[in-house]
């Protein structure tokens, strides 16, 4: 039987044995294919631009173009869009403008990963993670992301989705960290980082994961460590009454509750998007007083829920 890393590890530290070092991260880079793909085909007609994505980009990775990664504009495997060729081809005359920026960025998180890697492991020591890491195009479906590429969970980064989201002199590795720290949270707490788990726990899991990639990376901004310049100035102002909304929702299990909390479009003017981002860092702040990061990190069962709870009442006492 193979005992995963996580229980050798946490069984060295028992014994005072020296530190234990996991296994590396396993990267997965596709963005090769795409480079030839792009050198090959950039003054191309249309139509036969978007046979060479086919041909070159998907053919070498199908997994990462299907609804379990793209969801409804998926292009490859069951499920997939009723028209993938205009979807693609949108999207190839979308990408143009961001592809020196995404040169630059391709470049960097190759050569840093290693070193984010690094830094993250000598703050968690216990970290083992068993999914793999993807460098891909995400047809700006998102800039780093938790999805299930074939029949597994993997940590995937758009490198388009990077380019567009973020300004050019941003430092990756608050992204990093916080993707990092959902791969050590789903090793050391499932339960928490499962799909089907109540909001309040996709509040904590991702103010969780911003807190901690802030207090990595000292220095940053609010804007910053929560990926969207502009969210603290818009939620800020509205904390209680963002505060109040959660706690009428706590124990929602409701997709469209979710979607309304922590997606860039949602159903309701009166919550700005995201807004649970916010509010989650701002619940994980409040709890990380006199808490180590790895503290925080296990925290579980019915005294996190009810210390989640007592600060979003303290949050929710605001006008």
């Amino acid at each position: 039987m193979r005992v995963p890393a996580y229980f050798l590890c946490a069984a060295m530290a028992l014994i005072g044995a020296a530190p234990c070092r996991a296994a590396p991260l396993q990267v997965i880079d596709a963005m090769p294919a795409f480079w030839r793909f792009w050198g090959a085909a950039a003054d191309k007609p249309e139509a036969v631009r978007v046979r060479m994505f086919r041909d070159t980009v998907v053919a070498a990775h199908p997994e990462l173009f299907d609804t379990g990664v793209l969801g409804p504009g998926a292009i490859a495997g069951p499920g997939a869009h009723a028209d993938p060729d205009a979807i693609v081809g949108r999207y190839l005359s979308d990408v143009t403008p961001f592809i020196p920026r995404m040169q630059r960025i391709s470049e960097t998180v190759r050569s840093h990963i290693g070193a984010y890697a690094a830094d993250f492991s000598r703050q968690f020591p216990l970290f083992a993670p068993a999914a793999p890491v993807y460098f891909t195009v995400s047809m700006f479906s998102f800039d780093g992301a938790t999805r299930t590429v074939g029949n597994g969970t993997a940590l995937l980064f758009g490198i388009d989705g990077i380019a567009r989201s973020h300004p050019p002199d941003e430092n990756l590795k608050v992204l990093f960290d916080h993707e990092l720290f959902h791969l050590y949270h789903s090793q050391i707490r499932p339960e928490l980082t499962d799909d089907a788990a109540p909001l309040w726990t996709s509040m904590w899991e991702e103010g969780l994961a911003t807190y901690v990639s802030g207090q990595m990376n000292p220095g940053s901004t609010e804007g910053q460590v929560l990926l969207q310049q502009d969210l603290p100035g818009l939620a800020r102002p509205r904390l209680g009454a963002l505060a109040r909304a959660l706690l009428a929702r706590f124990d929602s299990l409701d997709r469209d509750d979710y979607e309304d909390f922590f997606y860039l479009q949602n159903r309701r003017p009166d919550l700005p998007p995201r807004s649970g981002y916010y509010v989650g860092y701002r619940v994980a702040r409040m709890l990380g007083a006199g808490r180590t990061l790895e503290q925080l990190a296990r925290l579980q069962g019915a005294a996190l829920k009810a210390a989640v709870r007592a600060a979003l009442e303290q949050l929710a006492a605001q006008p």
